[in-house]
């Protein structure tokens, strides 16, 4: 009983993920699917009853999670947090991606409403008449 009180208190839940973080990303990789089927079993009821509105892929499922990590169970939110690893690398190119195209996305796409990945569809439209440091940095761009 006293580790699961442990386990829930915040500090030592983050000292926990800090140490299993590290050994995570000193081993290798598990497959994606793998994965996957960690984040379904350890969350499927969080998954069901915060995420269900999300569309399955690209780290979408993780990020919801995430987002109300104040909600679920500790278990699901280690999983997730093991698991964000990949949508902490798309985030990471995608505001790199921003920053390079910020003249274009105020050019083409200053209409469009944040979110859902409209903005990257614009800027996909667009792609004939954006500059070159912008059309090179999309080309650079890991699938969405």
């Amino acid at each position: 009983m006293a580790i699961r009180q442990r386990l829930q208190s915040k500090s030592y839940f983050y000292a926990i993920c800090a140490l299993v973080l590290g050994f995570a990303i000193s081993a290798p990789s598990t497959a994606e699917a793998g994965g996957a089927a960690t984040l379904a079993n350890d969350c499927s009821k969080e998954i069901k009853t915060y995420c269900s509105n999300v569309t399955p892929g690209n780290s979408r499922v993780v990020a919801c999670l995430i987002a109300h990590e104040d909600r679920i169970a500790p278990r699901c939110r280690l999983t997730a947090y093991l698991g964000s690893g990949t949508l902490n690398n798309r985030l990471k190119h995608l505001q790199a991606m921003a920053k390079t195209c910020s003249s274009d996305i105020l050019q083409y796409c200053s209409e469009i409403r944040p979110g859902g990945g409209r903005i990257y569809d614009c800027i996909k439209k667009n792609r004939a008449t954006l500059t070159d440091n912008c059309r090179a940095g999309l080309a650079k761009l890991p699938p969405l």
